[in-house]
């Protein structure tokens, strides 16, 4: 049975702005009586599990694509099932060099050769366009999921995208269908990614959330600004907002409901996931599972606080194939690991670790992160990630991949 451990704040956002506090004291202490009773009629009104409602995500090309068509987007997905064809071992490919990191600054040559090295033993193909052409078609719209909780110094490198998006066009992809995203543009740009590229789009969540596709949860979350349903205290007109929400005041701003992003519900027809190797201080690790769910749905917050830190949470929103049956690779930039301090990250807890990772496992990916950063934890005398990312094991159980590491081989290319 969930518990709901009361909280007079959320854990701090990444970028995000929360509403002014204006109201008395008095007014607050019969404010925090009520939302305390909401989440509890919250609590006992709903089912433990995750559930997704509202249509099916759709899915189209840019508006500038030739066969773009908003219509083609909207049809019906399946029913939400988690993958049952689990095979046996999962391969992890990995590939080092001490040349492609120093300083924090990426060498985009040494990354290149790196990412081509990957895709083409992951792919046994004999050339770059040929490999990328097993995952995508020139007429997908390709998402890149990067990671920019920690930007500038703890994010998927902008070096990483350039040579994916390279190999994309090779494989006969256009610009305009490469899109790269994450939840807000002030951390996307300080990363290093450009509103105006030459080589892809940039797109980002934040107050673009899908109102058709979302999930429920037992545990209400406050929202802030971006998030879909969130009200303004001071907006321009606060009344017309509500309409948006009747069921909530204007004051509670109280949900228990995540909105998933329409850049991946309705905007990519494929997904290259690129998550980071940060711990993370919420739910043990920000990794592959965590950057294609946790990352890609408003009022987030309640979904990795305690007491479930991600678990069932984090697997179950993967397993949704409206998240799942879109992500064809996992690449792992683990050319800087955060061991502690994430996901905003600390430079006294990163290595230069110089290491891309790749593998069409999600789950054996972030198992092999774990077995990485709990190493290095042990060693500072920090208690492990494992500890608190128990929802990979959770994941390995629904079938979405390995998180045994006896059923993970781990095979190095240069």
């Amino acid at each position: 049975m969930w518990t709901y451990k009361w909280r007079t704040s959320d854990p701090p956002s990444f970028g995000a702005v929360r509403k002014p506090d204006l109201l008395s004291n008095s007014f607050k202490l019969i404010l925090f009586v009520l939302r305390a009773a909401l989440t509890l009629s919250l609590w006992l009104g709903i089912s433990n599990a995750i559930s997704f409602a509202g249509p099916a995500g759709s899915s189209a090309n840019p508006p500038d694509s030739p066969d773009s068509s908003p219509a083609s987007a909207a049809e019906a997905q399946p029913t939400p099932t988690p993958p049952i064809d689990l095979p046996a071992r999962s391969v992890v490919y990995r590939t080092t060099s001490a040349n492609a990191i120093q300083d924090y600054n990426a060498d985009p040559w040494q990354v290149r050769r790196m990412v081509d090295a990957l895709i083409l033993n992951l792919t046994g193909a004999s050339s770059i366009g040929s490999a990328w052409a097993t995952f995508v078609k020139p007429s997908d719209v390709v998402g890149l999921k990067v990671c920019t909780n920690g930007a500038p110094l703890f994010s998927t490198h902008a070096a990483v995208v350039e040579a994916i998006a390279a190999g994309l066009r090779e494989a006969g992809v256009p610009p305009q269908n490469i899109v790269v995203w994450d939840r807000n543009e002030s951390q996307l740009l300080l990363a290093g990614y450009r509103k105006r590229s030459a080589t892809y789009r940039l797109e980002w969540s934040a107050n673009n959330y899908d109102p058709k596709v979302s999930l429920t949860s037992p545990i209400a979350g406050e929202l802030i600004y971006g998030d879909l349903l969130f009200v303004s205290l001071h907006g321009p007109n606060p009344r017309a907002e509500l309409q948006l929400a009747p069921k909530r005041t204007l004051a509670m701003n109280l949900s228990n409901e995540s909105h998933v992003s329409n850049v991946l519900s309705r905007d990519v027809t494929k997904v290259i996931n690129l998550p980071v190797m940060d711990d993370n201080a919420y739910c043990g690790l920000s990794g592959a599972l965590f950057n294609m769910t946790v990352q890609n749905v408003d009022n987030w917050r309640r979904l990795v606080q305690e007491p479930s830190r991600g678990d069932p949470y984090i697997p179950e929103m993967y397993a949704d194939p409206r998240i799942s049956s879109k992500v064809v690779l996992t690449i792992m930039d683990g050319l800087i690991a955060l061991y502690a301090g994430g996901p905003t990250g600390d430079p006294n807890y990163a290595l230069h670790l110089g290491a891309l990772f790749a593998s069409k496992d999600p789950v054996a990916i972030d198992a092999l992160a774990l077995k990485y950063l709990d190493a290095w934890r042990l060693g500072a005398k920090m208690y492990t990630a494992t500890k608190l990312a128990h929802y990979v094991n959770s994941a390995s159980q629904l079938q979405l991949g390995n998180s045994d590491l006896a059923k993970i081989d781990v095979r190095d290319v240069r």
